[in-house]
């Protein structure tokens, strides 16, 4: 849907919807490609000194065991072995984690294809679909429909770009910041972080996580990595309170309740990409519901800041066509 305002000026441009596709895609997803290139390109230099850092990690690990021998007077080799066979088999699994996921370029290209296919034929045909759609419904509701598809169609446009403005806002400020303290491939650190917030909580918490502990692992001194932390909680008091309130609306804001459920939801349907999608679909089936009466009272059951709203069930839905249960229970006193 994010593409359909852009296929919509070329084509009126080019007076050819085929062709205005292609434009459109050319303009749309080479900057896409551009991005996954520089992501690619940091994380095979960063990957490439992981063991390097490894082997740091363990000289630091041997003369810690070392000084807690002698303190406890404990048996050297036994405290070696445990080193080796438990906390660098441990670190592995994370490195090795982060590797597969960044290096795997064939699953994650092959997926972007499909989808640029589906988005293709989707785009091609769309009147179509369309009009099929409203053929099914009562000519008496088709312009309320329609109004709903042009409702939606601005919501998808405007979180897309506001999602847009508010990554490209917060890889340059983690960046920045990252780079101050001195982190290596700071602006990688941040648009990751950035892109990670796609995934409200749990990205969030992954793109703080994974710079400490590159930096726990790599840095010098002491203070880099909590250094690293702190910022990443300076920044995220700033996107909730202040840039992302402003940057996307509060048409999109869900209440973190129907969040982590739609995040539960996602991931147990479609993996990653479920928790990615879990937000907008949200807030689209909250523009839906807020179209249907009987449907309208669980749209305000979704939005962020219920805590305030809790009056405004028994004062604006306390009528029988907001009642949702009737729809599984039948009143006895109908007849």
């Amino acid at each position: 849907m994010m593409l359909m305002p852009i296929v919509a000026f070329f084509e009126v441009k080019l007076r050819n919807r085929i062709i205005a596709i292609l434009v459109a895609y050319l303009v749309a997803v080479v900057p896409l490609f551009a991005v996954l290139f520089f992501f690619f390109n940091q994380s095979r230099i960063l990957f490439g000194e992981l063991p390097s850092i490894r082997d740091k990690l363990s000289n630091v690990a041997t003369r810690f065991m070392e000084w807690f021998n002698q303190q406890f007077n404990l048996d050297p080799e036994t405290s070696s072995n445990w080193i080796s066979e438990n906390l660098l088999t441990a670190i592995d699994i994370p490195i090795g984690l982060l590797e597969e996921s960044f290096q795997s370029g064939t699953s994650i290209i092959a997926n972007i294809i499909l989808i640029i296919l589906i988005t293709y034929f989707m785009l091609l045909y769309r009147t179509a679909f369309k009009n099929f759609v409203l053929s099914q419904i009562n000519p008496i509701y088709r312009k309320n429909t329609e109004q709903l598809f042009e409702q939606l169609q601005k919501l998808v446009k405007r979180y897309m770009i506001g999602q847009g403005l508010v990554i490209i806002i917060l890889g340059l400020l983690i960046g920045s910041g990252l780079w101050i303290i001195g982190v290596p491939y700071p602006f990688f650190w941040g648009f990751l972080a950035g892109f990670l917030e796609l995934i409200p909580y749990v990205g969030t918490t992954i793109g703080a996580i994974l710079p400490f502990t590159y930096m726990l692992i790599a840095a010098d001194t002491l203070w880099q990595p909590w250094a690293v932390l702190a910022w990443y909680i300076v920044v995220q008091q700033l996107e909730g309170n202040l840039i992302s309130p402003n940057v996307m609306g509060a048409s999109i804001k869900i209440n973190p309740l129907f969040i982590i459920i739609g995040l539960f939801l996602g991931a147990f349907i479609w993996g990653i990409s479920g928790m990615v999608l879990a937000l907008p679909i949200l807030a689209i089936s909250k523009e839906v519901f807020r179209s249907f009466d009987v449907l309208a009272p669980i749209s305000y059951l979704m939005e962020d800041g219920l805590s305030r709203k809790s009056d405004i069930f028994l004062e604006k839905f306390d009528k029988d066509e907001n009642r949702f249960f009737r729809l599984f229970f039948k009143d006895k006193n109908e007849k």
